[in-house]
């Protein structure tokens, strides 16, 4: 995938507003591309040699004697560096973060940091805190990953068959904050059992596990590709703000183009449980009136970005369940909904 992204991070717009985009190259290719001309001397079973082909990237899996190590447990800053690699999520930062506002064990300059953060910004990653970063990843959390990457690529409008699938036969090791990702993995494809259909939820997962998993979310991730979809997100940060997004993935073959009245591109609102506005982003600003354009071309995603400080949240956080992400512009190419995209406010 092809990604395009604009964040205004703590950017205060108080008059005229300028949107730089930046496109991102990705691999076209990544069977021939991803193995960096070098083959892995360990790779053996059938199950998993072709995903390793694609996602085993040398930069990260590559050991001495040219070794993939397929049965070692994945770390969890591996696991954040394959599926971001993967996904190819790059975003230009007007402001860059720092890392330390939301996981207190990684610096700005470890390795996978910077991939760390755009995982978050993303909403894919969400919990802050502590990461963990070379603690193994638990397939139970793994799996919490992959879903909700694809809830990312398809803005959550997917589609499942209504049905329980067959239990694991360790389905009550399952931690219950994850037991419903597990269900949709398994009805989506995603995961399958061990040997005894054992899911073994707590158990770090493996290389191989993990670089096949990430193949089988590509791949059920392409027919989702071939429209234009808008997603919005709300995440509290570690200091008390709350992040607001709202990207738009144009995954048509042609460009997508919205006309905008003024300089203003995007709006943001927190509503209350019955719908009352409690925010709304645009209130103290001033944009340019003069007419713009933006152009999305295909395969390209522009993220909206601007982060509520602690300040101004924290009297509203008790209050405001919701976020509603507005597109303000007119578009012949996709339909845009003048009512908003709504997102649960969440950690």
């Amino acid at each position: 995938m092809k990604k395009t992204a604009l964040v205004c991070a703590l950017l205060i717009f108080v008059s005229i507003v300028h949107f730089p985009m930046t496109v991102l190259a990705t691999v076209d290719d990544p069977a021939e591309v991803q193995s960096g001309g070098r083959a892995h001397s360990d790779v053996s079973a059938d199950w998993y040699r072709q995903a390793v082909e694609r996602y085993g990237y040398p930069e990260i899996f590559l050991t001495g004697e040219d070794r993939f190590e397929p049965m070692k447990p994945i770390t969890r800053m591996e696991f954040a560096r394959l599926l971001h690699k993967a996904l190819g999520i790059t975003i230009n930062y007007l402001v860059a973060p720092n890392i330390a506002d939301y996981f207190d064990d990684v610096k700005n300059d470890d390795t996978g940091a910077n991939e760390l953060i755009d995982l978050y910004t993303a909403g894919i990653i969400t919990k802050t805190g502590s990461f963990h970063p070379d603690s193994s990843l638990a397939r139970e959390e793994m799996i919490h990953y992959l879903i909700k990457a694809f809830d990312y690529i398809t803005g959550g409008d997917y589609a499942v068959i209504l049905m329980m699938p067959e239990l694991f036969t360790d389905n009550a090791d399952i931690s219950p904050e994850y037991a419903n990702d597990v269900v949709t993995a398994v009805l989506l494809g995603l995961i399958r059992g061990r040997g005894g259909n054992m899911l073994y939820p707590g158990q770090g997962a493996s290389c191989a596990e993990a670089v096949t998993a990430v193949d089988r979310l590509i791949m059920l991730s392409k027919p989702y590709m071939s429209k234009v979809s808008v997603t919005a997100s709300a995440l509290r940060t570690k200091d008390g703000g709350l992040c607001m997004s709202v990207t738009i993935l144009n995954g048509v073959s042609d460009p997508v183009t919205i006309e905008h009245s003024s300089g203003q591109r995007f709006d943001f609102q927190l509503l209350d449980q019955n719908g009352e506005v409690l925010y709304t982003w645009s209130a103290d600003k001033l944009f340019i009136m003069a007419l713009a354009t933006t152009v999305i071309e295909p395969g390209e995603t522009v993220e909206y970005t601007d982060v509520l400080d602690s300040a101004a949240y924290q009297p509203l956080k008790d209050s405001a369940v919701l976020m509603k992400a507005t597109i303000t512009g007119t578009s012949e190419d996709f339909i845009i909904h003048y009512d908003g995209y709504k997102a649960a406010i969440s950690d």
